[in-house]
């Protein structure tokens, strides 16, 4: 009897050990996931401010200058949140020269490239989750046609090597779906811009055209980032 109590008193201690480490696990499953998560919607921010400190550099207008600068003080805190020292270098000397158009697509593939491991990293504790970054490098994309076409816009007639590029792009975004508000507005790049004989966009107005296309579609990312939070609990508090 004695050695039956025992026995069962092992056993009942064992079992709770087992069940304390699986919700251990759960719980620490549950922080790296969030903490992931979090670091991605910060790179989504950086991600969307840069683009658009990009499009802002190709303007020398003084609402362009103090649109940047509003930009600037609104992702400084989350440069420090995404912690990565190289970038925030990188984005220094962007402030310092806002007009550099490589630097920026340099500095953007970077974001992209973090961005990239990050969701790697989410989906290794949680593979039922959805890949987002290709949806993000087909943002960037258009940025790109917005970074380009607002540099090229400041020439009486558009320049052949920004030519080459926009109408590549363009290409590219129409080898995709295309929804009928980016179709006008590469329509309109095309006709005023690209193969117009005279420049009739303004900088301003390319911006302006292609700013709401771009910001729509990192809108729509955000909530299946956030609402990944919820799925990883989920999963986490069935895996044991």
């Amino acid at each position: 009897m004695t050695l039956l109590t025992t026995l069962l008193t092992a056993a009942s201690l064992s079992a709770g050990l087992v069940i304390g480490w699986n919700r251990l696990e759960r719980r620490r499953t549950q922080d790296s996931s969030l903490e992931l998560i979090l670091r991605l919607q910060v790179g989504l921010d950086l991600l969307q401010g840069v683009q658009q400190h990009r499009g802002l550099g190709g303007q020398d207008g003084r609402e362009a200058q103090e649109r940047r600068a509003m930009l600037q003080q609104r992702l400084e805190p989350l440069w420090q949140q995404w912690a990565h020292e190289a970038q925030y270098q990188g984005w220094q000397q962007l402030r310092q020269a806002p007009a550099d158009l490589d630097a920026h697509c340099q500095l953007i593939e970077a974001l992209l490239q973090r961005w990239r491991l990050l969701e790697l990293h989410l989906r290794s504790l949680h593979p039922a989750r959805p890949s987002l970054v290709e949806r993000c490098q087909a943002i960037e994309n258009l940025g790109l046609i917005r970074g380009l076409s607002v540099r090229a816009a400041r020439h009486p007639r558009c320049p052949l090597e920004f030519q080459v590029r926009l109408k590549y792009l363009c290409e590219q975004l129409h080898n995709g779906q295309v929804e009928p508000a980016l179709a006008q507005a590469l329509e309109k790049l095309r006709n005023d811009l690209l193969e117009a004989p005279r420049t009739t966009l303004s900088p301003e107005a390319c911006y302006a055209l292609l700013t709401p296309l771009i910001d729509a579609r990192l809108e729509a990312l955000r909530p299946l980032v956030r609402l990944d939070m919820t799925k990883g609990s989920t999963s986490a508090a069935t895996c044991g």
